[in-house]
Order: C-alpha cells, then structure tokens, then sequence
C-alpha cells in the first residue's frame, strides 16, 4: 500500500497503481504473488474479495471480512422459504439464463431452437445446455471442444470459461455480502463442503455473458493462444454494458448490485415483480 493506493511490483516491470476505492476483487491467478500484511488488512477493510486461484485457474478459495461472513436477520429469512418460493425462483433465474443463450446465439447470427422451447415453456436445461453448446462451440473452428468440461477441463475453451465464470462468481459474492445474504443457502444447487451454492445460482444468467466474452476474444485474437484471454477477463467484464429490459444500460458491476439487491428484497418482502436480472438483449462492450 501507498499512498491510499495498492501497487503491484515485478522485476523489470514498472510499478503498477490503483486507487484502493476503486478495487472491488482482487483475483490471484498467478504463481509467485506475494502480499504485504498491510495491502490484505487494506483491502478486506475497504470490502474487496481476493479470489485464490490454482496454477490451472480454478478457484479455490476467498478471502473476505468478518462481517460480511453472516447477517442474521437476512439468515432466517433465507432458512425459512419453503420450496414452492425456491422453485417459482429457480424458474426465473432458469428462464434469464436460457434467453440470454437465446440472445448470444441470434447475436452472433446462429440459427437455434431456443426460443421455440421458450415459447413452448419446454425448458429442459439438460436438452438446451447440449442443444446451445453444440452451436456455440462450433464457431471456435477446429479448436473447439468436443463437450463442456466443468472441472479439471482440458480443453483450453473450457478451461477460459470456468475463469471467466469464477471471475464474475468473485463480483456476484462481493453483492451477495454487500446486502446480508448467506452464500451457503442455495435456491437450487446444494450444499457441499467448501461449496457457495447461492453464487452459483445467481450466476447462471451471467454464464452466457461470460461464454459471449471469451468467443469475442477469440474472434478478435485467433493467432494467439486462447488462455492468454486470463490477462483480459476481468477487464472486458469491467468494460460490459448490460440491460435489465433492453433498453437502459448498466455497467455490469452496477447492474450486478442492483440484481443481488432485487433478490435480497425478494426474500423480505416476496416480491417477485421487483426481481431484476441483467438480460444481454442490446448488450455493449468499451473498447
């Protein structure tokens, strides 16, 4: 730290800066890192996250502030739904997701079925998710896996995804804690040890935007390697500009916020006309 700055140092390299006010997550990616007491106590006191990744990229652990870890008011609200909220809830977070694979695959100009199954309320995840990779993996050419790998993947493409995805876990848990809610109480997915199934829920209709980054990236850089994409996430995640109705744009870390907070609302007053979720229909990026 100085200076109200954290500044990273590496040999023959000048120092790089960046206002602490300005950090929302520090993602450790590389071997070799090492931190100052001082910058980790700075930083958990300023409410960032330090995502803790392994040499292959997958998270594998996080660092946050005590009083974020709990808020017990927001905690029994959450134990107490029952399983006709969770499952109406999981329906929309399901629905946001699929039409936003529906909007990457129309985007990019791929013919799909997926809103002919959305028109139909015939929404199989399983029959989509293999229905939507098949199209959207075709377009990485001869490079292209030939199934999505979620863990130990090791075809590059998968391997890029699942960083993507962990990067935007590490913006959704930042708001999750920002706005009292318990990581370990999931809507669908379950708990397992060492496991945040809430983020996982609230992530799957920003997975698509993640997929819609790194197909960008490939199609912008296709004579370099594709995992050189780990030096650029965070930034065109950053630079995206996301919608909740197609119309007014956000920057993702603020639509982000707002979305977490229309869920934390949800819980307290059951409003589910209140949710927001980002949509990728008109979706921009900075350049």
């Amino acid at each position: 730290m100085d200076r109200g700055c954290l500044t990273c140092k590496a040999p023959e390299e000048e120092e790089k800066r960046l206002p602490l006010c300005d950090i929302l997550a520090v993602i450790v990616a590389a071997r070799g890192v090492c931190f100052s007491g001082d910058s980790l106590s700075r930083l958990i006191q300023n409410d960032a996250l330090i995502l803790h990744c392994d040499e292959n990229y997958r998270p594998v652990g996080r660092t946050v502030s005590l009083n974020r870890l709990v808020h017990i008011g927001t905690f029994e609200t959450q134990i107490k739904m029952d399983n006709i909220f969770l499952a109406k809830l999981w329906h929309k977070l399901l629905l946001s997701k699929v039409s936003n694979q529906a909007y990457l695959l129309t985007a990019i100009g791929q013919e799909h079925k997926i809103w002919e199954y959305i028109k139909n309320n015939a929404i199989d995840e399983g029959n989509i998710a293999r229905h939507y990779w098949g199209i959207y993996f075709s377009n990485f050419g001869r490079k292209a896996p030939k199934i999505r790998e979620h863990q130990n993947a090791e075809n590059p493409i998968n391997g890029m995804l699942n960083y993507a995805y962990a990067v935007m876990s590490a913006i959704i848990h930042r708001s999750i804690l920002a706005h009292g809610l318990n990581t370990t109480i999931g809507i669908h997915h379950k708990y397992r040890f060492r496991s945040d199934p809430l983020v996982y829920d609230l992530l799957e209709p920003l997975r698509p935007l993640c997929d819609l980054l790194l197909l960008r990236y490939y199609q912008q850089n296709q004579r370099k390697e594709i995992d050189t994409f780990v030096k650029h996430c965070a930034k065109d995640i950053i630079g995206a500009k996301i919608s909740f109705d197609g119309k007014k744009q956000f920057s993702l870390v603020s639509a982000v916020d707002f979305y977490v907070s229309s869920i934390a609302n949800l819980y307290r007053f059951n409003d589910f006309d209140g949710v927001k979720i980002p949509s990728l229909k008109g979706v921009s990026f900075e350049e």
